[in-house]
C-alpha cells in the first residue's frame, strides 16, 4: 500500500496493512562495518541462521544466531536470548531489526553466497 500522506494515522495504517512481500524488505539489518565494509552493501534482509549482535535494549552486546523472523510482528528472536516468566517458563525475547547488526551471514542460499563470495570462510 503506497501512501503519500504525511498523516501519522495513515502512515501507521499503511504499515499495519502492508503485504508480506513488501514487509520482508522492511526487515533489513545493517552489516557489521568492520567485516563487510567493502562489500558494496550496507543492509541485508535478516534470515534465520544469520548471526547478529544487539546494539540497543536490555540485551545490548548479546550475540547469537537468529532463531526466527516474524513478518507479521516485524520482529526477530535470537537463540539464548530468553526471558524468565513468573511461572519459571523461559520465552524468547523479540527484537526490532533496527536494533541489531549482522556479524555473520548465513550463506546456505546460492544467490546470497554468490553475492558475498569474497567473504565466505571455507
Amino acid at each position: 500500500m503506497n501512501t503519500i500522506s504525511a498523516k501519522p494515522r495513515k502512515q501507521r495504517k499503511a504499515q499495519a496493512n502492508m503485504p508480506f512481500h513488501r514487509r520482508n524488505k522492511s526487515m533489513k539489518v545493517p552489516l557489521d562495518k568492520k567485516k563487510y565494509s567493502d562489500a558494496g552493501v550496507r543492509r541485508v534482509t535478516v534470515r534465520k541462521g544469520d548471526t547478529v549482535r544487539v546494539l540497543r535494549g536490555s540485551r545490548t552486546g548479546h550475540e547469537g544466531k537468529v532463531a526466527s523472523v516474524n513478518l507479521s510482528k516485524g520482529k526477530v528472536t535470537i537463540e539464548k536470548a530468553l526471558l524468565r516468566k513468573a511461572d519459571n517458563k523461559e520465552v524468547s525475547v523479540w527484537f526490532d531489526p533496527s536494533n541489531l547488526v549482522i556479524t555473520t551471514l548465513d550463506l546456505s542460499d546460492a544467490v546470497r553466497k554468490e553475492r558475498f563470495k569474497n567473504y565466505v570462510k571455507e
